[in-house]
C-alpha cells in the first residue's frame, strides 16, 4: 500500500506541474512568448504528461493487481482531466484553430 502511495503522490505531482505550467501560460497571455505555437506546447505538455504517468508505474512495477487497477484509474483519470480541461474546455479544440 506504501508503494501505491508514493506511485500516486509523484502522479498527483506531474498533474499539478503541468496545470501550474498551464495556469501560469494562460494568466501570462499577452506576453508570454511561447517557444513554439501554444497548440504544439500543450500537445507536447499533454505526451509528457502520460510518460510521466508510465515512467512512475514501470520503476518499481505494483505486484498487487488491486493497487495495478486502483493507480491506473487515478493517474488516467488525472491525465484526462488536465487534456479535457486545458485542450478542450478552456481553449477549445487547439489542434482545429
Amino acid at each position: 500500500m506504501r508503494k501505491l502511495s508514493v506511485k500516486l503522490i509523484l502522479s498527483f505531482a506531474a498533474f499539478l506541474t503541468t496545470n501550474l505550467w498551464l495556469i501560469g501560460k494562460g494568466s501570462a497571455k499577452g506576453a508570454a512568448d511561447f517557444l513554439v505555437s501554444p497548440a504544439v506546447e500543450e500537445t507536447i505538455l499533454f505526451i509528457l504528461l502520460q510518460i510521466i504517468v508510465i515512467l512512475i508505474y514501470y520503476i518499481r512495477p505494483l505486484t498487487i493487481r488491486k493497487t495495478r487497477i486502483i493507480y491506473w484509474l487515478i493517474s488516467e483519470a488525472f491525465v484526462a482531466i488536465t487534456f479535457f480541461f486545458w485542450g478542450i474546455f478552456i481553449v477549445g479544440p487547439i489542434w482545429f484553430q
